[in-house]
């Protein structure tokens, strides 16, 4: 039996892409292996959002050589996704050893171009985005039983003058509702207790569609699902939480209190520049909105330091931004300006390097000590924790999330994996809590479900 070997950079979107492809492949009667030498097939599911994930790509094609000791005699070597859609063809002269070219849509076609790549030696470049994505998931076909990731619309309608997305994934496409239910369905009938709906602006979900449902909609159609315990969803924009969303969810039992919505800058000057279409004043307001109905959310954000133009006022601005909101998590990238985008095209790139390392590790700095005070704060708290199985640096242990996605370490029977258990906070460090398993409910339990689910108790 032939075998394929799948490697992805970037984010939860791509992991998705990349179980979609290994699904396709799988069809089509291939195998998978974790060895890359063993591989009849080789794909590379890549990122184009900053110039570091292109950079590591091109490293990886260069060590993926005919005659080469990762690669077999004979194997096809192909690249997808967003760097693949963005360079198309001008790829085989970085790369001429490269057999295939797809982008973000027509990947679900590499069986079909690999049998014709196999039969005629011809490279090949599939980049079409005009055509709607339409391909039904098997839910065998992931990484993890317990959770998965669910693509609820693909592309954006924005124009950040920085991203490189609407280039890379077309504009943006909802999937309608009852098939989005249909497929968490049967992930829960194969074992999922947890999903995260995936967009780039996820909460803009449903403008296209007839009704123009919005995501509260469908947050609480999957609420009614038995079986499925937790729901989450990546990555909001502010300006998109509309018509009473945060009352709406509130009471979701699956609903989980922690979302990811990127400010990228604390300046309105520099959000101007960016395209952003919010200030920090309207970014207040979603905030305070969002804790006025749910006082335990936890917001997390992604930060571009050294944005052409910014100051040091502006990143002071940034500084106290973060603190004043007191976000959960913050994810910091220095800028990189990226091929065609408006700020390549219209912005110098001014701001020395050393200048950007430096705001870097200042904003790190500050989001360090707000997660270690929120660690404490959770210390002889009770929480409901998800376990994921066993700890990455300690075998012996077992690690979780809880609704507000911290981790949590602890000890307890392997069994446990995929199920909720109510964990005794004892201490905490920057990014982790860690304690023991508990005989009395969580301190944070969902509401009650609107359907009989099983109780799991700890032992």
């Amino acid at each position: 039996m032939k075998r394929f070997y799948v490697e992805t950079y970037g984010c939860q979107m791509n992991k998705l892409d990349s179980e979609l492809a290994e699904q396709a492949l799988a069809e089509a009667g291939y195998a998978p292996t974790d060895d890359v030498r063993a591989a009849d097939v080789i794909v590379l599911n890549t990122c184009s959002v900053r110039e570091h994930a292109e950079h590591r790509v091109v490293s990886r094609l260069g060590r993926l050589k005919p005659g080469g000791a990762l690669r077999k005699e004979g194997a096809v070597l192909a690249l997808i996704g967003c760097m693949g859609q963005r360079e198309g063809e001008r790829l085989f002269q970085v790369a001429p050893h490269l057999d295939i070219v797809t982008g973000t849509k027509e990947f679900v076609r590499l069986p079909q171009l690999v049998d014709e790549v196999t039969r005629t030696r011809q490279r090949l470049a599939a980049v079409d985005l005009s055509e709607e994505f339409d391909y039904v998931r098997d839910p065998r076909h992931r990484a993890e039983r317990h959770r998965a990731f669910v693509t609820i619309m693909r592309g954006c309608d924005l124009h950040c003058t920085y991203c490189i997305v609407p280039t890379t994934r077309g504009g943006e496409e909802s999937r309608p509702l009852a098939q989005v239910v249909d497929e968490v369905r049967r992930l829960v009938d194969d074992g999922v207790v947890e999903v995260t709906l995936l967009g780039q602006t996820v909460n803009s979900w449903g403008k296209q569609l007839p009704g123009a449902p919005d995501l509260a909609d469908l947050l609480a159609a999957l609420d009614a699902l038995p079986g499925l315990l937790r729901t989450r969803f990546i990555t909001s924009h502010p300006n998109f939480f509309r018509n009473g969303f945060w009352e709406r969810v509130r009471g979701l039992r699956t609903f989980c209190p922690f979302v990811h919505v990127p400010a990228q800058s604390g300046s309105d000057r520099v959000l101007k520049r960016m395209a952003r279409l919010y200030t920090t004043a309207a970014y207040r307001d979603m905030v305070a909105e969002a804790r006025a109905a749910v006082p335990d959310v936890a917001l997390a954000s992604d930060w571009i330091v050294g944005f052409p133009g910014e100051t040091e006022a502006d990143h002071e601005e940034s500084k106290a931004f973060l603190e004043e909101v007191g976000f959960a998590q913050s994810f910091v990238f220095k800028y990189s300006p990226r091929p065609g985008t408006p700020s390549e095209r219209r912005l110098d790139d001014d701001v020395p390097e050393a200048d950007k390392d430096r705001r870097c590790n200042e904003l790190l700095a500050v989001q360090d000590r707000l997660a270690a005070a929120q660690c404490q704060a959770d210390v002889g708290r009770t929480l409901e924790v998800l376990v994921d199985g066993p700890s990455k640096t300690n075998e012996a242990r077992l690690s979780g999330r809880t609704r507000r996605n911290k981790i949590v370490v602890f000890e307890g029977p392997a069994h446990l994996t995929g199920r909720l258990v109510p964990v005794e906070v004892e201490w905490g460090s920057t990014q982790t809590l860690y304690g023991r398993l508990a005989d009395r409910p969580a301190d944070d339990a969902a509401p009650a479900p609107r359907r009989p689910l099983p109780v799991v108790s700890p032992a």
